[in-house]
């Protein structure tokens, strides 16, 4: 494995990669959005799928309803059990990620992330699938951008 260097502008995130697998370690206060958009920019491959764990606050959920997202912040820390996504690199990448989080009763749902950020660590890996064609692509009566895979 080599590391990486950390993403200009970027807090203190801390970077891993072997082959097409990379791990990103993000510090207290970090966008969990940019610094995987960071980590996407300019890397060539055409479809990423993120995957991640960790604590979360200061974000925003949504639930997509027939065009709106139904939206609900969030300031408190909550345990981020899951993250899971993809990133459409062709022309300007696109963050599509959906988290599943937990509240101290245990509580947990979810929904797609709109914003959030790092509290304590979060573990973000990072799959590259080269030479995969992919781009988001408004589907009218969906009224949703829609991954198209060719």
């Amino acid at each position: 494995m080599v590391p990486a260097d950390a993403v200009p502008g970027v807090f203190d995130m801390q970077r891993a990669r072997s082959g097409n697998l990379e791990l990103l370690r993000l510090e207290h206060g970090e966008d969990i959005l940019e610094s995987v958009l960071g980590a996407a920019k300019g890397d060539g491959a055409t479809l990423i799928i993120s995957t991640g764990l960790g604590m979360i606050h200061d974000f925003e959920l949504g639930y997509f309803d027939r065009g709106n997202y139904l939206r609900k912040a969030f300031d408190e820390p909550f345990e981020l059990l899951s993250m899971a996504g993809t990133v459409s690199s062709e022309g300007e990448p696109r963050v599509h990620i959906h988290v599943t989080v937990a509240d101290k009763e245990h509580g947990a749902f979810g929904g797609h992330l709109l914003r959030g950020k790092v509290w304590m660590s979060n573990e973000i890996g990072l799959l590259r699938l080269d030479g995969v064609s992919t781009c988001r692509e408004f589907d009218p009566v969906k009224r949703v951008g829609i991954l198209n895979i060719r």
